[in-house]
Protein backbone atom coordinates (compact mmCIF):
# COMPACT_ATOMS: atom_id res chain seq x y z
CA UNK A 1 0.00 0.00 0.00
CA UNK A 2 1.05 3.06 -1.04
CA UNK A 3 2.18 5.71 1.49
CA UNK A 4 0.08 9.13 1.32
CA UNK A 5 0.19 11.93 4.24
CA UNK A 6 -3.54 12.73 4.79
CA UNK A 7 -5.52 13.52 7.57
CA UNK A 8 -9.09 12.29 6.62
CA UNK A 9 -9.93 8.62 6.27
CA UNK A 10 -12.35 5.97 6.34
CA UNK A 11 -10.64 2.69 7.83
CA UNK A 12 -13.13 -0.50 6.88
CA UNK A 13 -12.52 -3.74 9.45
CA UNK A 14 -14.26 -6.62 7.57
CA UNK A 15 -14.03 -10.19 8.44
CA UNK A 16 -16.86 -13.18 7.76
CA UNK A 17 -18.48 -12.31 11.17
CA UNK A 18 -18.33 -8.53 11.39
CA UNK A 19 -17.87 -5.51 9.93
CA UNK A 20 -16.46 -1.96 11.50
CA UNK A 21 -15.99 1.46 9.92
CA UNK A 22 -13.81 4.38 11.72
CA UNK A 23 -14.20 7.70 10.61
CA UNK A 24 -10.99 9.16 10.91
CA UNK A 25 -11.16 13.53 10.99
CA UNK A 26 -8.31 15.61 11.27
CA UNK A 27 -5.94 12.76 11.82
CA UNK A 28 -8.39 11.49 14.91
CA UNK A 29 -11.51 9.49 15.31
CA UNK A 30 -14.56 10.83 15.40
CA UNK A 31 -17.13 8.03 14.61
CA UNK A 32 -17.27 4.29 14.84
CA UNK A 33 -20.05 2.13 13.46
CA UNK A 34 -20.42 -1.58 13.50
CA UNK A 35 -22.23 -4.52 12.35
CA UNK A 36 -22.39 -7.73 12.56
CA UNK A 37 -24.04 -10.99 10.64
CA UNK A 38 -26.12 -11.56 13.41
CA UNK A 39 -27.50 -7.76 14.12
CA UNK A 40 -27.88 -6.12 10.73
CA UNK A 41 -29.44 -2.70 10.76
CA UNK A 42 -32.85 -2.39 9.91
CA UNK A 43 -32.56 1.56 8.92
CA UNK A 44 -34.00 1.95 5.29
CA UNK A 45 -35.34 -1.73 5.12
CA UNK A 46 -39.36 -1.46 3.16
CA UNK A 47 -41.76 -3.78 4.53
CA UNK A 48 -45.45 -4.63 3.96
CA UNK A 49 -46.50 -4.41 7.41
CA UNK A 50 -49.98 -4.55 8.97
CA UNK A 51 -51.60 -2.06 11.39
CA UNK A 52 -52.09 -3.82 14.55
CA UNK A 53 -53.70 -1.00 17.05
CA UNK A 54 -54.50 3.27 16.02
CA UNK A 55 -53.65 4.98 18.90
CA UNK A 56 -55.96 8.67 18.30
CA UNK A 57 -54.30 9.89 21.82
CA UNK A 58 -51.42 9.46 20.51
CA UNK A 59 -52.03 10.17 17.03
CA UNK A 60 -50.05 7.45 15.89
CA UNK A 61 -50.47 3.23 15.11
CA UNK A 62 -48.52 0.06 16.03
CA UNK A 63 -47.89 -1.69 12.68
CA UNK A 64 -46.32 -5.57 12.54
CA UNK A 65 -43.75 -5.51 10.21
CA UNK A 66 -42.09 -8.85 11.00
CA UNK A 67 -40.07 -7.55 13.24
CA UNK A 68 -39.07 -8.08 17.04
CA UNK A 69 -41.48 -5.77 18.22
CA UNK A 70 -44.23 -3.60 16.51
CA UNK A 71 -43.43 -0.52 15.15
CA UNK A 72 -44.73 3.29 15.71
CA UNK A 73 -46.19 5.40 12.97
CA UNK A 74 -46.89 8.51 13.75
CA UNK A 75 -49.82 10.19 11.66
CA UNK A 76 -46.94 12.72 10.63
CA UNK A 77 -45.03 10.20 8.85
CA UNK A 78 -48.28 8.53 6.98
CA UNK A 79 -49.06 12.33 5.56
CA UNK A 80 -45.50 13.68 4.79
CA UNK A 81 -43.57 16.74 5.06
CA UNK A 82 -45.41 20.10 4.73
CA UNK A 83 -42.37 21.93 3.58
CA UNK A 84 -40.22 19.65 1.03
CA UNK A 85 -37.76 22.12 0.66
CA UNK A 86 -36.73 21.47 4.15
CA UNK A 87 -35.80 17.45 2.83
CA UNK A 88 -33.00 16.03 3.65
CA UNK A 89 -30.37 15.27 1.09
CA UNK A 90 -27.09 13.99 2.98
CA UNK A 91 -26.21 11.25 4.58
CA UNK A 92 -26.10 12.78 8.01
CA UNK A 93 -29.45 14.87 7.50
CA UNK A 94 -31.43 11.85 5.24
CA UNK A 95 -32.67 10.49 8.37
CA UNK A 96 -36.40 11.20 9.27
CA UNK A 97 -37.06 13.61 12.06
CA UNK A 98 -40.41 13.97 13.26
CA UNK A 99 -42.17 16.70 12.02
CA UNK A 100 -44.61 19.50 13.93
CA UNK A 101 -47.72 18.15 15.05
CA UNK A 102 -50.42 16.87 12.30
CA UNK A 103 -54.10 18.20 12.02
CA UNK A 104 -54.83 15.02 10.03
CA UNK A 105 -55.61 12.44 12.50
CA UNK A 106 -53.98 9.06 12.34
CA UNK A 107 -58.00 7.03 13.11
CA UNK A 108 -58.86 8.95 9.36
CA UNK A 109 -55.46 7.34 7.82
CA UNK A 110 -55.59 3.68 8.88
CA UNK A 111 -57.43 1.08 10.36
CA UNK A 112 -56.73 -1.86 12.41
CA UNK A 113 -55.92 -4.66 10.00
CA UNK A 114 -55.00 -3.20 7.62
CA UNK A 115 -52.05 -4.14 5.07
CA UNK A 116 -49.36 -1.05 4.84
CA UNK A 117 -46.07 -0.46 3.74
CA UNK A 118 -43.37 1.10 5.60
CA UNK A 119 -39.99 2.08 5.62
CA UNK A 120 -37.87 1.86 9.38
CA UNK A 121 -36.47 5.36 9.99
CA UNK A 122 -35.23 4.57 13.92
CA UNK A 123 -33.49 1.02 14.97
CA UNK A 124 -35.35 -0.06 17.82
CA UNK A 125 -34.03 1.07 21.00
CA UNK A 126 -33.92 -0.45 24.30
CA UNK A 127 -37.96 -1.33 24.94
CA UNK A 128 -38.98 0.54 22.34
CA UNK A 129 -39.99 -0.53 18.64
CA UNK A 130 -38.76 0.79 15.50
CA UNK A 131 -40.40 4.35 14.23
CA UNK A 132 -41.57 3.68 10.82
CA UNK A 133 -42.51 6.29 7.89
CA UNK A 134 -44.18 6.01 4.56
CA UNK A 135 -42.65 8.81 3.00
CA UNK A 136 -39.84 6.39 1.67
CA UNK A 137 -36.23 7.70 0.42
CA UNK A 138 -33.93 5.43 -1.53
CA UNK A 139 -30.24 6.96 -0.77
CA UNK A 140 -27.43 6.71 -3.42
CA UNK A 141 -24.20 8.29 -3.93
CA UNK A 142 -25.20 11.39 -5.82
CA UNK A 143 -28.95 11.42 -4.72
CA UNK A 144 -31.84 10.38 -2.42
CA UNK A 145 -35.10 9.23 -4.46
CA UNK A 146 -38.22 10.30 -2.68
CA UNK A 147 -41.39 8.58 -4.42
CA UNK A 148 -43.21 10.41 -2.22
CA UNK A 149 -42.65 14.03 -2.66
CA UNK A 150 -43.03 15.30 -6.16
CA UNK A 151 -39.91 18.29 -5.81
CA UNK A 152 -36.48 18.70 -6.66
CA UNK A 153 -34.33 19.97 -3.65
CA UNK A 154 -29.91 20.17 -3.44
CA UNK A 155 -28.03 20.17 -0.54
CA UNK A 156 -27.42 22.93 1.35
CA UNK A 157 -24.23 22.26 2.10
CA UNK A 158 -24.19 23.02 -1.93
CA UNK A 159 -23.72 27.19 -1.31
CA UNK A 160 -22.95 28.21 -5.02
CA UNK A 161 -26.30 29.47 -6.36
CA UNK A 162 -25.33 28.73 -10.40
CA UNK A 163 -24.18 25.30 -8.96
CA UNK A 164 -27.46 24.87 -7.48
CA UNK A 165 -29.57 26.38 -10.36
CA UNK A 166 -27.68 23.64 -12.45
CA UNK A 167 -28.62 20.57 -10.32
CA UNK A 168 -32.21 21.47 -10.30
CA UNK A 169 -32.58 21.85 -13.49
CA UNK A 170 -31.33 18.18 -13.84
CA UNK A 171 -32.76 16.66 -11.17
CA UNK A 172 -36.24 18.17 -13.50
CA UNK A 173 -35.11 16.30 -16.19
CA UNK A 174 -33.77 13.30 -15.22
CA UNK A 175 -36.88 12.32 -12.52
CA UNK A 176 -39.86 10.46 -13.36
CA UNK A 177 -42.97 11.62 -13.03
CA UNK A 178 -44.27 12.43 -10.05
CA UNK A 179 -40.72 10.82 -8.22
CA UNK A 180 -39.41 13.24 -5.71
CA UNK A 181 -35.18 13.80 -6.20
CA UNK A 182 -32.63 15.26 -3.58
CA UNK A 183 -29.19 16.47 -4.72
CA UNK A 184 -26.73 15.35 -2.07
CA UNK A 185 -23.58 17.49 -1.89
CA UNK A 186 -20.97 14.60 -3.91
CA UNK A 187 -23.50 15.49 -6.93
CA UNK A 188 -21.81 18.86 -7.26
CA UNK A 189 -19.93 19.06 -10.56
CA UNK A 190 -21.73 15.97 -11.74
CA UNK A 191 -23.00 15.24 -15.21
CA UNK A 192 -26.70 14.99 -16.05
CA UNK A 193 -25.61 11.36 -17.52
CA UNK A 194 -24.20 9.78 -14.13
CA UNK A 195 -27.40 11.75 -12.16
CA UNK A 196 -29.93 10.07 -14.81
CA UNK A 197 -27.85 6.23 -14.38
CA UNK A 198 -28.30 6.90 -10.95
CA UNK A 199 -31.62 7.79 -10.68
CA UNK A 200 -32.86 4.90 -13.48
CA UNK A 201 -31.18 2.45 -10.72
CA UNK A 202 -33.15 3.63 -7.95
CA UNK A 203 -36.60 4.22 -9.53
CA UNK A 204 -36.02 0.38 -10.43
CA UNK A 205 -35.67 -0.48 -6.50
CA UNK A 206 -38.65 1.24 -6.05
CA UNK A 207 -40.77 -0.57 -9.19
CA UNK A 208 -39.18 -3.92 -7.62
CA UNK A 209 -40.79 -2.67 -3.99
CA UNK A 210 -44.43 -1.52 -5.55
CA UNK A 211 -44.30 -5.10 -7.49
CA UNK A 212 -43.62 -7.24 -4.28
CA UNK A 213 -45.95 -4.92 -2.42
CA UNK A 214 -48.76 -6.76 -4.43
CA UNK A 215 -47.71 -10.39 -4.38
CA UNK A 216 -46.72 -11.50 -0.95
CA UNK A 217 -48.75 -11.25 2.28
CA UNK A 218 -48.03 -9.35 5.18
CA UNK A 219 -45.78 -9.03 6.83
CA UNK A 220 -43.01 -9.36 4.61
CA UNK A 221 -39.69 -7.58 3.76
CA UNK A 222 -40.11 -5.47 0.30
CA UNK A 223 -36.06 -4.35 0.33
CA UNK A 224 -33.45 -4.28 2.34
CA UNK A 225 -30.33 -1.71 2.48
CA UNK A 226 -26.85 -2.75 1.82
CA UNK A 227 -25.30 -3.72 4.50
CA UNK A 228 -22.69 -1.65 6.34
CA UNK A 229 -19.49 -2.19 3.91
CA UNK A 230 -21.48 -0.55 0.87
CA UNK A 231 -23.42 2.14 2.88
CA UNK A 232 -19.86 3.20 4.12
CA UNK A 233 -19.26 3.59 0.38
CA UNK A 234 -22.64 5.15 -0.24
CA UNK A 235 -23.41 8.00 2.44
CA UNK A 236 -19.60 8.75 3.95
CA UNK A 237 -17.87 9.29 0.93
CA UNK A 238 -19.68 12.02 0.15
CA UNK A 239 -17.67 14.25 3.49
CA UNK A 240 -14.46 14.53 0.78
CA UNK A 241 -12.14 12.00 2.44
CA UNK A 242 -8.80 11.18 1.23
CA UNK A 243 -8.79 7.72 1.83
CA UNK A 244 -10.96 4.46 2.14
CA UNK A 245 -8.69 1.89 3.35
CA UNK A 246 -10.21 -2.21 3.64
CA UNK A 247 -8.15 -4.46 5.48
CA UNK A 248 -9.75 -7.72 3.65
CA UNK A 249 -9.52 -8.59 -0.17
CA UNK A 250 -13.34 -9.38 -0.84
CA UNK A 251 -14.50 -6.21 0.89
CA UNK A 252 -11.93 -3.83 -1.07
CA UNK A 253 -13.01 -5.77 -4.46
CA UNK A 254 -16.62 -5.10 -3.31
CA UNK A 255 -15.90 -1.87 -2.44
CA UNK A 256 -14.00 -0.98 -5.58
CA UNK A 257 -17.06 -2.09 -7.61
CA UNK A 258 -19.40 -0.11 -6.26
CA UNK A 259 -17.15 3.01 -6.41
CA UNK A 260 -16.35 2.73 -9.74
CA UNK A 261 -19.59 2.35 -11.20
CA UNK A 262 -21.42 4.92 -8.99
CA UNK A 263 -18.22 7.88 -8.28
CA UNK A 264 -15.56 6.97 -10.08
CA UNK A 265 -13.58 9.61 -9.57
CA UNK A 266 -12.86 8.52 -6.00
CA UNK A 267 -12.11 4.88 -7.13
CA UNK A 268 -8.24 5.35 -6.92
CA UNK A 269 -8.34 6.38 -3.20
CA UNK A 270 -9.75 3.02 -2.63
CA UNK A 271 -6.94 1.19 -1.03
CA UNK A 272 -6.32 -2.59 0.32
CA UNK A 273 -4.60 -2.20 3.59
CA UNK A 274 -1.57 -5.75 3.18
CA UNK A 275 0.10 -4.51 6.97
CA UNK A 276 1.22 -7.50 9.02
CA UNK A 277 -0.70 -6.02 12.20
CA UNK A 278 -4.30 -5.36 11.96
CA UNK A 279 -5.15 -2.06 10.68
CA UNK A 280 -7.01 -0.58 13.26
CA UNK A 281 -3.59 -1.31 15.70
CA UNK A 282 -2.16 0.32 12.32
CA UNK A 283 -3.82 3.31 13.13
CA UNK A 284 -4.41 3.06 16.85
CA UNK A 285 -8.54 2.86 16.35
CA UNK A 286 -8.50 -0.30 18.55
CA UNK A 287 -7.36 1.95 21.39
CA UNK A 288 -10.11 4.68 21.10
CA UNK A 289 -12.77 2.21 20.59
CA UNK A 290 -11.35 0.60 24.15
CA UNK A 291 -12.09 4.35 25.40
CA UNK A 292 -15.51 4.54 23.86
CA UNK A 293 -17.04 1.94 26.66
CA UNK A 294 -15.05 3.06 29.78
CA UNK A 295 -17.20 5.53 32.08
CA UNK A 296 -14.59 7.64 33.06
CA UNK A 297 -12.34 9.94 30.31
CA UNK A 298 -9.63 11.65 31.57
CA UNK A 299 -8.80 15.55 30.54
CA UNK A 300 -5.21 16.50 29.63
CA UNK A 301 -5.27 18.65 32.21
CA UNK A 302 -5.96 16.53 34.88
CA UNK A 303 -9.77 16.82 35.24
CA UNK A 304 -12.54 14.35 34.06
CA UNK A 305 -15.35 13.28 33.00
CA UNK A 306 -17.95 10.22 33.90
CA UNK A 307 -20.74 9.51 31.81
CA UNK A 308 -23.46 6.95 32.84
CA UNK A 309 -26.18 6.21 30.86
CA UNK A 310 -29.77 5.56 32.16
CA UNK A 311 -33.40 4.52 30.59
CA UNK A 312 -34.66 8.08 29.88
CA UNK A 313 -31.19 9.91 29.16
CA UNK A 314 -27.36 10.65 29.78
CA UNK A 315 -26.07 11.66 32.59
CA UNK A 316 -21.83 13.49 32.00
CA UNK A 317 -20.59 14.56 35.29
CA UNK A 318 -17.07 17.23 34.98
CA UNK A 319 -14.61 17.03 37.60
CA UNK A 320 -11.74 18.72 38.22
CA UNK A 321 -9.84 15.62 39.32
CA UNK A 322 -5.75 15.91 39.93
CA UNK A 323 -6.08 19.79 38.12
CA UNK A 324 -6.38 22.34 40.96
CA UNK A 325 -4.23 25.52 39.23
CA UNK A 326 -2.12 27.91 40.67
CA UNK A 327 -3.70 31.23 41.72
CA UNK A 328 -7.72 31.77 41.17
CA UNK A 329 -10.56 28.68 41.76
CA UNK A 330 -12.44 30.18 39.20
CA UNK A 331 -9.80 29.96 36.55
CA UNK A 332 -8.85 26.46 37.56
CA UNK A 333 -12.69 25.64 37.43
CA UNK A 334 -13.72 27.79 33.71
CA UNK A 335 -10.10 26.28 32.17
CA UNK A 336 -11.20 22.29 33.17
CA UNK A 337 -15.18 23.12 32.40
CA UNK A 338 -13.79 24.66 28.51
CA UNK A 339 -11.74 21.66 27.99
CA UNK A 340 -14.46 19.54 29.16
CA UNK A 341 -16.96 20.77 26.57
CA UNK A 342 -14.55 20.09 24.05
CA UNK A 343 -14.42 15.98 25.07
CA UNK A 344 -17.96 15.50 25.27
CA UNK A 345 -19.00 17.19 22.20
CA UNK A 346 -16.45 14.65 21.16
CA UNK A 347 -17.35 11.70 23.15
CA UNK A 348 -21.21 11.86 21.99
CA UNK A 349 -20.26 11.79 18.80
CA UNK A 350 -17.90 8.94 18.92
CA UNK A 351 -19.95 6.86 21.15
CA UNK A 352 -23.41 7.66 19.20
CA UNK A 353 -25.37 8.95 22.53
CA UNK A 354 -28.53 10.10 21.85
CA UNK A 355 -31.85 11.32 23.10
CA UNK A 356 -31.56 14.06 26.44
CA UNK A 357 -28.26 14.38 27.69
CA UNK A 358 -27.83 16.52 30.82
CA UNK A 359 -24.31 17.69 31.41
CA UNK A 360 -23.47 18.61 34.99
CA UNK A 361 -19.97 21.29 34.69
CA UNK A 362 -18.65 22.63 37.87
CA UNK A 363 -19.93 25.39 38.96
CA UNK A 364 -18.74 28.93 38.12
CA UNK A 365 -19.75 32.03 39.72
CA UNK A 366 -19.52 34.71 36.88
CA UNK A 367 -21.83 34.67 34.11
CA UNK A 368 -19.85 35.54 31.41
CA UNK A 369 -17.74 31.86 32.37
CA UNK A 370 -20.86 30.17 31.68
CA UNK A 371 -21.76 31.33 28.52
CA UNK A 372 -18.34 30.88 27.22
CA UNK A 373 -18.49 27.46 28.13
CA UNK A 374 -21.99 26.95 26.70
CA UNK A 375 -20.66 28.67 23.82
CA UNK A 376 -18.20 26.46 23.22
CA UNK A 377 -19.98 23.60 23.84
CA UNK A 378 -22.60 24.95 20.65
CA UNK A 379 -19.67 25.10 18.35
CA UNK A 380 -17.86 21.86 18.97
CA UNK A 381 -21.86 20.10 18.27
CA UNK A 382 -21.37 21.68 15.15
CA UNK A 383 -18.39 19.73 13.92
CA UNK A 384 -21.42 16.32 14.21
CA UNK A 385 -23.45 15.34 11.30
CA UNK A 386 -26.20 14.32 14.07
CA UNK A 387 -27.99 17.66 14.73
CA UNK A 388 -28.70 18.70 18.54
CA UNK A 389 -30.47 21.31 20.53
CA UNK A 390 -28.88 22.62 23.49
CA UNK A 391 -30.66 24.85 25.93
CA UNK A 392 -29.14 27.86 28.05
CA UNK A 393 -26.79 26.80 31.14
CA UNK A 394 -28.32 27.00 34.36
CA UNK A 395 -27.04 28.59 37.32
CA UNK A 396 -26.09 25.60 38.88
CA UNK A 397 -23.97 24.83 35.60
CA UNK A 398 -26.03 22.13 34.39
CA UNK A 399 -26.86 21.47 30.27
CA UNK A 400 -29.83 20.03 29.02
CA UNK A 401 -29.50 18.79 25.31
CA UNK A 402 -30.92 16.44 23.16
CA UNK A 403 -29.31 14.78 20.51
CA UNK A 404 -30.61 12.89 17.47
CA UNK A 405 -30.85 9.35 17.83
CA UNK A 406 -31.21 7.34 14.86
CA UNK A 407 -29.38 3.75 16.21
CA UNK A 408 -27.84 1.96 19.26
CA UNK A 409 -25.13 4.23 20.85
CA UNK A 410 -21.58 2.30 20.22
CA UNK A 411 -21.93 1.05 24.22
CA UNK A 412 -25.04 -0.69 23.30
CA UNK A 413 -22.87 -2.17 20.05
CA UNK A 414 -19.85 -3.53 22.24
CA UNK A 415 -21.00 -4.76 25.10
CA UNK A 416 -24.35 -5.94 26.97
CA UNK A 417 -25.47 -5.52 30.52
CA UNK A 418 -23.29 -7.87 32.76
CA UNK A 419 -24.81 -11.02 34.11
CA UNK A 420 -22.25 -11.46 36.91
CA UNK A 421 -22.83 -7.79 38.75
CA UNK A 422 -26.41 -7.57 38.06
CA UNK A 423 -26.25 -4.90 35.42
CA UNK A 424 -23.86 -2.79 37.36
CA UNK A 425 -21.09 -3.49 34.60
CA UNK A 426 -20.80 -4.06 31.81
CA UNK A 427 -19.11 -7.02 29.56
CA UNK A 428 -18.10 -7.12 25.59
CA UNK A 429 -20.70 -8.74 23.76
CA UNK A 430 -20.43 -12.14 22.37
CA UNK A 431 -20.08 -11.18 18.88
CA UNK A 432 -17.33 -9.09 19.94
CA UNK A 433 -15.74 -12.19 21.69
CA UNK A 434 -16.46 -14.52 19.00
CA UNK A 435 -14.84 -11.98 16.45
CA UNK A 436 -11.62 -12.38 19.55
CA UNK A 437 -11.40 -15.59 19.52
CA UNK A 438 -11.25 -16.14 15.54
CA UNK A 439 -8.78 -13.42 15.65
CA UNK A 440 -6.88 -15.12 18.01
CA UNK A 441 -7.34 -18.43 15.88
CA UNK A 442 -6.68 -16.68 12.28
CA UNK A 443 -2.90 -15.64 13.73
CA UNK A 444 -2.30 -18.88 15.56
CA UNK A 445 -3.50 -20.94 12.37
CA UNK A 446 -0.97 -18.94 10.39
CA UNK A 447 1.96 -18.71 12.27
CA UNK A 448 1.68 -22.03 14.98
CA UNK A 449 3.62 -25.02 13.55
CA UNK A 450 1.13 -27.10 15.20
CA UNK A 451 -0.84 -29.12 13.37
CA UNK A 452 -3.71 -29.30 15.79
CA UNK A 453 -5.37 -25.65 17.91
CA UNK A 454 -7.67 -26.59 20.80
CA UNK A 455 -9.47 -23.17 21.40
CA UNK A 456 -11.30 -23.67 25.05
CA UNK A 457 -14.19 -20.88 25.81
CA UNK A 458 -17.37 -20.13 27.69
CA UNK A 459 -20.10 -22.76 26.09
CA UNK A 460 -21.90 -19.59 24.98
CA UNK A 461 -19.16 -18.36 22.59
CA UNK A 462 -18.35 -21.67 21.48
CA UNK A 463 -22.04 -22.51 20.24
CA UNK A 464 -22.56 -18.89 18.88
CA UNK A 465 -19.00 -19.47 17.01
CA UNK A 466 -20.43 -22.09 15.42
CA UNK A 467 -23.53 -20.66 14.61
CA UNK A 468 -22.20 -17.75 13.06
CA UNK A 469 -18.73 -18.73 11.87
CA UNK A 470 -18.78 -22.31 11.46
CA UNK A 471 -18.40 -22.52 8.01
CA UNK A 472 -15.59 -20.22 7.57
CA UNK A 473 -13.77 -22.35 10.45
CA UNK A 474 -14.08 -24.75 8.33
CA UNK A 475 -12.73 -23.27 5.20
CA UNK A 476 -9.84 -21.79 7.36
CA UNK A 477 -9.31 -25.15 8.55
CA UNK A 478 -8.51 -26.66 4.84
CA UNK A 479 -6.52 -23.89 3.46
CA UNK A 480 -3.70 -23.92 6.44
CA UNK A 481 -4.11 -28.12 6.65
CA UNK A 482 -4.67 -27.76 10.57
CA UNK A 483 -7.16 -28.47 13.16
CA UNK A 484 -9.13 -26.66 15.28
CA UNK A 485 -10.64 -28.10 18.59
CA UNK A 486 -13.43 -26.25 20.28
CA UNK A 487 -13.94 -27.40 23.53
CA UNK A 488 -16.64 -25.56 25.91
CA UNK A 489 -15.15 -24.45 29.56
CA UNK A 490 -18.51 -23.89 31.57
CA UNK A 491 -16.30 -22.82 34.39
CA UNK A 492 -15.05 -19.96 32.18
CA UNK A 493 -15.98 -15.92 32.73
CA UNK A 494 -17.61 -15.07 29.08
CA UNK A 495 -14.28 -12.83 28.13
CA UNK A 496 -11.93 -15.63 28.57
CA UNK A 497 -10.18 -17.48 26.11
CA UNK A 498 -7.81 -19.69 25.63
CA UNK A 499 -5.75 -20.95 22.37
CA UNK A 500 -2.90 -22.99 21.94
CA UNK A 501 -1.29 -26.05 19.71
CA UNK A 502 -1.07 -29.50 19.96
CA UNK A 503 2.58 -30.32 19.33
Amino acid sequence: MRSVRVENRILVNHTDELTRVAVVEAGGLSEIHIETVRERRIVGNIYKGRVMRVLPGMNAAFVDAGLERTGFLYATDVVGRRNPDEAPADEEEQNHERTERSDVRIETLVREGQDIVVQVAKEPIGSKGARLTCQFTLPGVLGVLMPTVDHVGVSRRIEDPDERQRLRDIGEAVRPPGIGLILRTVAEGRSADELRSEVEFLHQIWQQVRKGADAVDSPALLHEDMHLLLRTARDLICRRFDQLIVDSEDGHRQVKNFVARFLPSFAPRVELFLGRESLFEHYGIEYEISRAVERKVWLKSGGYIVIDRAEAFTAVDVNSGKFTGKNDPEETILKTNLEAAVEIAYQLRLRNIGGIIVIDFIDMKEKENRHQVHSTLVEELRKDYARSRVLPMSELGLVEMTRKRVADSVMTRLTEPCFYCEGKGYLKSPDMIVHTLMDKLRKELSSSRAKTLHAHANPRICQLLMETCGTVLERMEKRQKKAVVLTERPEFHLEQLEVFGEK
